[in-house]
């Protein structure tokens, strides 16, 4: 039976909605997939508050069935795929449709028989970015895999928002990566669960006291926190990063954020969740060139964890979002930050 594409539409004054697209043709290097599963971001969102990116199909990751390849393109009729898209690209490229096209690049993979295609449509983009932030930004070593990095010292790591899809993406590529102590902070009833992703010290980042709590680890211990991955960036007084930057690190410490943070205290980096391509992002990031020794170890390590899945890593909390009002509703909640400590994938095909 044919399988009308119906997708979920930002329009200009970013108002999703359900709107009827028509069936596309790929062309060199791309591919006509049907989409099973599409997983909600906040980007679905922001990016068009944020960067005007709307009047199109909505949606980053995706896994689906390859209907059609055109010339080119890496896979054949009939594999399952899974992975993300560019920004920008349009809205034959939207994840949040029956029917998508795709590019044949480093962004996609084969799916494998032991990863559920459901937990596939949420991982990329937060495995991509806490890799980014940890192996490429910080340059730790990732042990499993022999990615080169500093010499492997024993080192802590903080986490600030570990119930966060990249904060809990980062415990368990941290602990793979055989860090200690991982320090993550969150709202203390995702504590136990986020104890069993990896993390050893846990603070619940509504107390008050949170930095002296931490603090009062970190002089306890012989291990130096050499690294900081802040992946909310709040902002105010008692922002998180400047909940951070309170803490006493050695001098040559990584900030790192999943936004930019502008400091005259401490150097904060930016992490991101592709390296392949050269971007244009506005201030403070400006121009970003490519990466591609930093792209290959993106693969990779998005590769171990497909490979690995459900033993040394997992997504926690996958829910799945049936029917398009439902889709519609999780992707608003998505953006306005009001979903917590889960992954959303919406089933396609969408129907009322």
């Amino acid at each position: 039976m044919a399988v009308s594409n119906k997708a979920i539409y930002i329009d200009s004054h970013n108002v999703f909605s359900i709107r009827d697209m028509p069936t596309y043709q790929p062309g060199n290097n791309q591919a006509l997939v049907q989409v099973h599963y599409s997983g909600i971001n906040p980007a679905d969102l922001k990016h068009g508050l944020e960067f005007g990116m709307n009047e199109s199909v909505s949606g980053y990751e995706f896994s689906g069935t390859i209907l059609e390849a055109g010339p080119g393109f890496p896979y054949t009729k009939g594999e399952g795929v899974y992975g993300s898209t560019k920004m920008g690209l349009g809205s034959e490229f939207g994840a949040h449709q029956n029917l998508m096209l795709v590019e044949g690049n480093t962004l996609i993979a084969k799916r494998p028989s032991t990863l559920p295609s459901a937990d596939s449509a949420t991982m990329s983009i937060v495995v991509r970015t806490a890799a980014d932030a940890l192996f490429n930004v910080m340059e730790i070593p990732f042990k499993p895999l022999d990615c080169p990095g500093e010499e492997p010292i024993q080192n802590g790591i903080l986490i600030w928002g570990g119930a966060s899809g990249v904060g809990a993406a980062a415990i368990q590529l941290a602990k793979a990566a055989g860090l200690d102590p991982i320090i993550t902070t969150a709202s203390t009833n995702n504590h136990q669960a986020l104890k069993g992703l990896g993390a050893t010290h846990l603070f619940d980042y509504y107390d008050n006291k949170v930095v002296e709590q931490i603090q009062g680890v970190l002089d306890v211990t012989d291990q130096p926190l050499k690294y900081i991955l802040d992946t909310v960036c709040t902002t105010g007084e008692s922002s998180s990063w400047k909940q951070c930057e309170a803490l006493k690190c050695p001098p040559g410490a990584f900030y790192v954020g999943t936004l930019p943070v502008t400091s005259s205290k401490c150097r904060w980096e930016f992490c991101l969740a592709a390296r392949a391509w050269e971007l244009h992002l506005p201030p403070p990031i400006g121009f970003v060139s490519a990466d591609p020794e930093g792209e290959s170890r993106l693969v990779n390590i998005v590769d171990w964890v497909a490979s690995e899945y459900g033993t040394a890593f997992r997504i926690p909390n996958v829910s799945v979002i049936e029917g398009a009002n439902a889709a519609l509703e999780a992707v608003r909640l998505s953006g306005e930050g009001q979903v917590k400590f889960k992954k959303l994938a919406i089933r396609h095909p969408l129907l009322y």
